[in-house]
């Protein structure tokens, strides 16, 4: 019998090829291939994104995990004889040979939750943007629209990289909506490449800080960074510092709200006393630079007044920031 996996396995290789009905703009995950004879008819990819991974949370109940970093998400059609359970196990074999692999969660047959995908994985929200199916959300939609599930989920860790990977296979149901891909086996894999949020926010000189407070009262600045939950300006935050100094000095009758903005993370009373720290430390930086206090009026509004959605590091770091608000002068 083990001979006899062994011969499947071969047959059933992992290649890179990609294949004339892949989606077009599509592509394999450069670590983790298709399983030969696979076409792609789905994909999704994020250099920055929140993933979706089950894990049981004690007993049997389900939970949802989000780690966040670089990524792929990729819906096959496997070739016509290939099965879930041959599908997930050339899956295992491919992330033993990637690296260290820690299962976290597996499930199959009815031994999958019924509500797997409809809940999380493969939601009207969540499904891989496809082309080429006439009804994507009923391919995965609802438990009865597939049958015999696998589902695997594991950490990866290699010599340059950690990632989470789910992998999820189901055979349609000889009913399903999707007439053509009755009976096949489709895989949705997920990959992760865990890894910091880097900033790309534009730097502001002082002609784009007045430019900018003259056309729309306000300025938000990304290059005056902190230490974490700290009031302490980081080093590179001089430069920005520098331009608001002169910003001030070429305009010697602007008056400014200094405004400190937090992310939601932690609680109100915390983050609104943060972010009226953070404010009063740029207002010391700038009367050291011979700004006069009379100029200058530091604000706290913490999570208050957002740009984006907190729900992600790209949103919250978005959310952490100072602006430069313009103050009018008392007739």
């Amino acid at each position: 019998m083990h001979h006899c996996f062994l011969i499947l396995l071969s047959v059933i290789l992992f290649v890179a090829n990609a294949y004339a009905g892949d989606m077009p703009g599509s592509r394999d995950h450069p670590e983790i291939l298709r399983v030969t004879g696979s076409e792609i008819l789905g994909f999704e990819y994020n250099e920055y994104d929140a993933a979706n991974f089950l894990k049981e949370d004690g007993g049997k109940k389900l939970t949802v995990i989000n780690p966040e970093g670089k990524r792929t998400r990729i819906l096959y059609l496997a070739k016509p004889g290939d099965t879930p359970l041959m599908v997930q196990k050339n899956y295992d074999v491919a992330l033993r040979d990637l690296g260290e692999a820690n299962e976290i969660y597996s499930c199959k047959n009815a031994g999958c939750k019924s509500h797997l995908l409809a809940t999380t994985l493969w939601t009207r929200n969540t499904m891989v943007p496809t082309e080429g199916l006439t009804h994507p959300f009923y391919l995965l939609g609802f438990s009865h629209n597939f049958t015999s599930p696998a589902y695997r989920y594991a950490e990866v860790t290699t010599d340059s990289a950690r990632y989470h990977v789910g992998v999820f296979a189901a055979a349609i149901a000889a009913n399903n909506p999707n007439k053509n891909h009755r009976e096949r086996v489709v895989i949705l894999v997920e990959v992760l490449e865990v890894g910091d949020f880097e900033a790309t926010l534009e730097f502001v000189d002082a002609s784009e800080m007045q430019q900018q407070i003259a056309e729309s009262g306000h300025v938000a600045l990304y290059g005056i960074q902190f230490d974490h939950d700290k009031a302490t300006l980081r080093p590179e935050s001089k430069e920005t510092i520098a331009e608001i100094v002169k910003a001030l000095k070429s305009a010697s009758t602007l008056q400014l709200y200094v405004v400190g903005h937090t992310d939601d993370v932690g609680s109100l009373t915390y983050n609104q006393n943060l972010s009226l720290k953070r404010a009063n430390t740029v207002v010391e930086e700038l009367v050291t630079a011979g700004i006069e206090r009379s100029r200058l009026t530091a604000l706290g509004v913490g999570p208050a007044a957002p740009v984006s959605s907190n729900e992600m590091e790209a949103g919250r770091a978005k959310n952490r920031r100072v602006e430069l608000v313009r103050r009018r002068v008392a007739d």
